[in-house]
C-alpha cells in the first residue's frame, strides 16, 4: 500500500497555510479598498479643528443656566486714519476697553484690551459701523468669538478690521460685551426638555417590551424544536381542522363579533352597573374553560361531546367577555380622564403642586391607556370573533370526527384523504395567494408553498414504498437519493407555479398580480387566485391520496419551521427601517417608535425564549409523561417552572436594549430622546446635544447595572 511520506504531508500542510494566509491578506486588502479608509483626511487641519470644536462642545453640555446682566463698554476706531484719531480711554476703576492702534484700514490687525471686569465671565467683541449693524469678531489667537475673562479681570487679544465699503474716514465703535451672572443657578431649558424626552424614551422602551412579552412568549413554544418535534397528528384530523377554520371564521365574524360589539355598547353605560354585570360573565367563562380543558383529556365519547358543547358555550362567553373588557375599558378610561381634569391644579409652582400635577398626569395617562385598549378591542372585534370561531370550531370538529377517521382504513382512507387533501390544498393556496397579492416580493410565497407540498409528497411516497418493502433503517445512499428526489420535486413544483402564475413578471416589474376576473357560477374570482387554487387542489389531492387519513403528520416540525422563519425575517429588519414605515403610517412621535421596537422585540425575545426552552432539563418532562400527562400538562408543569427566571432576565435585558435603540429610532421621527438629539445636531447646537448624550449615557448605565443585578439574583 502506497502512503504519502511524512515530509510530503508537512510540505502540503505548509503550502495550504501559505495559501490561506495569502488569501486572507488579499481579502483584507480588498476590504481596506472597498471601505475607503484614507488616513490623510483626518490629518487635515480644518477637519481637526472642526472635530475638536464639536467634541469640546459635546463635552461641555448646557446642563445649567443662570440669568446674566450684560455690561457693554465701547471705544472708537477711525477707518483709514483720515483725520484725527480717537483719544485713547484713560485708566479707570470702572470697566473700560481700549483698542491699539485706534485707527487703521481694512484687514489690519488691532489689539483689544479690556480692564476691570469680573474674572471668569463670558464676553464677546462686536464691530459697530456708522449704520449700526453689529458684526461679531473672532479673536485671532483662539479662532473663536467667545471670550473668557482671565483671573485678573482683564483681557487682551487681537482682531481683524472688517471690510466695510464706503467707510473711509468714518469713526466706528468697538463694543466689548461681558455677561455677568446674576440670580440663582437652575436647570437649562434644554435640560428640562431632555429629562422629559428621556422619560418618554424609557417608557417607550417599557411599553414596547411589555407588549412584546405575551406574543413572543407564545411564539417561543412553537419555535422550540424539542417541544415541537414530537407533536404529530393524523393527517385526517389535520385536514378536518383546516377545512373547519374558514367556516369557523365566518361564524365568528357574523355571530361572535356581533355579540362582542353589543357587549361593548352595553357596558359603556353606567360604571357601577357595568362592573357588577361583568363579574359573573368573566367568572362563568373561566369555569367553562377549565371544565372543557379537563374533559378534553378523557377519551370517552360522551365526555368529548360534552366538551364540544362546553367549547361552543365558551366561545360565546369569551366573545362576550372580550366585549365586556372593551366596554369597561372605555367607560373607566373616560371616568379617569374626566376625574383628572376636575382635580388638576391651576399651576405646578412649588413642590406640593408639582407632585399633585404628576399624580394627576398619572391618572390621566391611565385613563388614556384604558381608552386605547377599549378602542383597539372595538376596532378589532371582527378579527377577535373570527379567530375565536375558527379555533373553537376547528377543535370541536376534530374531536368529533377523530373516532370516525380512525375507523376508516385501507383504500377508502386514501380516497377520502385525496378528497380532503384537494379541499385543503385549495384553501391553503387561496390563503397564501391572497397574502401574495399584496406585494411583488410576497408573490414568491405561492411557488414556495408548492415546493413544500411537492417535497412532502416525495417524503410520503417514499414512506409508503418503505412500508411495503418493510424497511425500517435506510442506508446513507438511500437518504441521499431521497433528498435529491425531494429537491428535484420541490424545484419542479416551484418552477411550474412560478410560470403559471407569472410571478417573474410581477417580481421584475414590481407590480401586483393581474386582477383579471372570471365568472364561475355567478362568482367573480381573479384568474391569479383560480390558478393558485387549481395548483393547490392538484398537489393537495396527491398528498392526501398518498397519506390517507391515518398517516401521522409532523405538524410540530411545520409550526417550528414557519415560526422560526417569521422570527428570523422580523429580526433581520432593523428597527430603524420599521420606524420609517410606522412614521409614515401613524405619524411622527413616540407611537411609531413603540410599534417599531415592539415588532423587533417580538422577534428577538421569541428567539431567546425558544432557545432557553431548548436547553431545559428533560428529566421533569419524561417524569410527567411517564405518569400519563398530556402535552399541555407537560408544558405547564414541567417546562414553565424552568423558564420563568431566564424569561425575566431576558426581558430586563431587552428593555435595556430598547432604551438604547429608541435613541436611534428618534432620528427617523420615532419620538423620544433621539428626535431631540437629531434636531440639535442638525442645528449644530452641540452643547445642547451634549446634554442629550449625557442623559443617554447615565440612563443606559443605570439600566445596565439594574438589569445585571436582577439577572444575577433570579438566575
Amino acid at each position: 500500500m502506497n502512503r504519502t511520506p511524512p515530509s510530503a504531508r508537512v510540505a502540503l500542510r505548509n503550502l495550504l497555510i501559505v495559501l490561506v494566509i495569502t488569501l486572507a491578506a488579499g481579502i483584507y486588502a480588498y476590504g481596506w479598498t472597498v471601505t475607503d479608509i484614507d488616513l490623510e483626511k483626518p490629518q487635515d487641519e480644518q477637519r481637526q479643528t472642526n472635530v475638536q470644536n464639536a467634541l469640546r462642545e459635546l463635552l461641555s453640555p448646557r446642563i445649567f443656566e443662570q440669568d446674566r446682566k450684560i455690561i457693554t463698554t465701547t471705544t472708537s476706531f477711525l477707518m483709514d486714519c483720515e483725520g484725527e484719531s480717537p483719544a485713547t480711554p484713560e485708566s479707570s476703576d470702572d470697566p473700560y476697553v481700549r483698542v491699539t492702534p485706534s485707527c487703521g484700514k481694512t484687514g489690519d490687525v488691532v489689539t483689544v484690551e479690556a480692564f476691570n471686569f469680573e474674572s471668569g465671565v463670558q464676553a464677546a467683541i462686536r464691530w459697530v459701523p456708522v449704520e449700526g449693524q453689529r458684526r461679531p469678531r473672532e479673536v485671532l489667537e483662539t479662532g473663536r468669538e467667545e471670550i473668557i475673562i482671565d483671573s485678573t479681570g482683564d483681557f487682551k487679544g487681537q482682531i481683524e478690521v472688517p471690510r466695510i465699503s464706503g467707510s473711509s474716514g468714518q469713526i466706528h465703535q468697538i463694543e466689548f460685551l461681558a455677561a455677568i451672572p446674576s440670580g440663582p443657578v437652575r436647570f437649562s431649558k434644554i435640560t428640562d426638555e431632555v429629562i422629559r424626552r428621556m422619560a418618554e424614551t424609557i417608557f417607550m422602551a417599557l411599553v414596547a417590551t411589555s407588549l412584546s412579552i405575551p406574543i413572543s412568549a407564545a411564539l417561543s413554544f412553537f419555535a422550540a424544536h424539542n417541544l415541537m418535534r414530537p407533536v404529530r397528528v393524523p393527517v385526517g384530523n389535520l385536514m378536518m381542522a383546516i377545512i373547519a377554520l374558514p367556516i369557523g371564521w365566518l361564524i365568528g365574524v357574523n355571530v361572535l363579533a356581533v355579540i362582542g360589539r353589543e357587549a361593548i355598547n352595553f357596558f359603556q353605560g353606567d360604571l357601577e352597573v357595568s362592573v357588577l354585570s361583568s363579574l359573573p360573565v368573566i367568572g362563568l367563562g373561566t369555569v367553562v374553560a377549565a371544565r372543557s380543558v379537563a374533559l378534553l383529556e378523557t377519551p370517552s365519547l360522551s365526555h368529548r361531546l360534552r366538551s364540544i358543547g362546553q367549547q361552543l358555550v365558551f366561545a360565546l362567553i369569551l366573545a362576550l367577555s372580550v366585549g365586556v373588557i372593551g366596554g369597561l375599558s372605555l367607560v373607566l378610561g373616560e371616568e379617569l380622564v374626566d376625574f383628572a381634569d376636575s382635580i388638576r391644579p391651576d399651576n405646578n409652582v412649588g413642590l406640593g403642586n408639582w407632585l399633585a400635577t404628576a399624580a394627576v398626569d398619572g391618572i390621566n395617562g391611565t385613563g388614556n391607556l384604558l381608552n386605547i385598549i377599549g378602542g383597539l378591542i372595538e376596532l378589532s372585534m371582527n378579527s377577535i370573533g373570527g379567530l375565536i370561531g375558527a379555533f373553537i370550531l376547528s377543535s370541536s370538529v376534530t374531536n368529533l370526527t377523530s373516532g370516525m377517521l380512525r375507523s376508516i382504513a385501507g383504500v377508502p382512507a386514501h380516497l377520502l384523504g385525496g378528497v380532503m387533501g384537494a379541499i385543503n390544498g385549495v384553501l391553503v393556496f387561496a390563503f397564501v395567494a391572497e397574502i401574495a397579492k399584496s406585494a411583488a416580493l410576497l408573490s414568491l410565497l405561492t411557488p414556495l408553498a408548492a415546493a413544500l407540498f411537492a417535497q412532502q409528497i416525495v417524503v410520503l411516497g417514499h414512506a409508503a414504498w418503505r412500508a411495503r418493502q418493510k424497511k425500517v433503517v435506510l442506508s446513507h445512499v438511500e437518504r441521499i437519493v431521497r433528498w435529491l428526489i425531494a429537491l428535484a420535486a420541490a424545484v419542479t413544483a416551484f418552477v411550474i407555479t412560478f410560470i403559471q402564475l407569472r410571478v417573474g413578471r410581477t417580481v421584475i416589474d414590481g407590480t401586483l398580480p393581474s386582477v383579471e376576473t372570471i365568472d364561475i357560477m355567478g362568482i367573480e374570482i381573479t384568474r391569479y387566485l383560480l390558478n393558485a387554487m387549481i395548483i393547490g387542489g392538484v398537489l393537495g389531492s396527491i398528498f392526501g391520496l398518498l397519506a390517507g387519513t391515518r398517516q401521522p403528520f409532523s405538524i410540530g416540525s411545520v409550526l417550528y419551521n414557519v415560526t422560526r422563519n417569521i422570527l428570523n425575517g422580523l429580526r433581520s429588519i432593523e428597527p430603524l427601517i420599521m420606524g420609517i414605515v410606522f412614521v409614515i403610517w401613524v405619524g411622527i412621535g413616540p407611537f411609531a417608535g413603540v410599534l417599531a421596537l415592539m415588532l423587533h422585540s417580538i422577534a428577538s425575545l421569541g428567539k431567546l425564549y425558544s432557545e432557553q426552552i431548548e436547553t431545559i432539563d428533560e428529566g421533569p418532562i419524561e417524569a410527567l409523561k411517564a405518569t400519563g400527562a398530556g402535552h399541555l400538562q407537560t408544558i405547564i408543569y414541567a417546562v414553565v417552572p424552568q423558564i420563568v427566571p431566564p424569561y425575566v432576565a431576558f426581558t430586563m435585558y431587552r428593555w435595556d436594549i430598547n432604551v438604547r435603540m429608541s435613541t436611534i429610532i428618534g432620528f427617523v421621527g420615532g419620538g423620544g430622546i433621539g428626535l431631540l438629539l437629531n434636531q440639535q445636531i442638525n442645528l449644530l447646537r452641540y452643547r445642547d446635544a451634549g446634554v442629550a448624550v449625557l442623559a443617554i449615557a447615565i440612563v443606559v448605565s443605570i439600566l445596565d447595572y439594574a438589569s445585571a443585578t436582577i439577572r444575577e439574583r433570579i438566575t
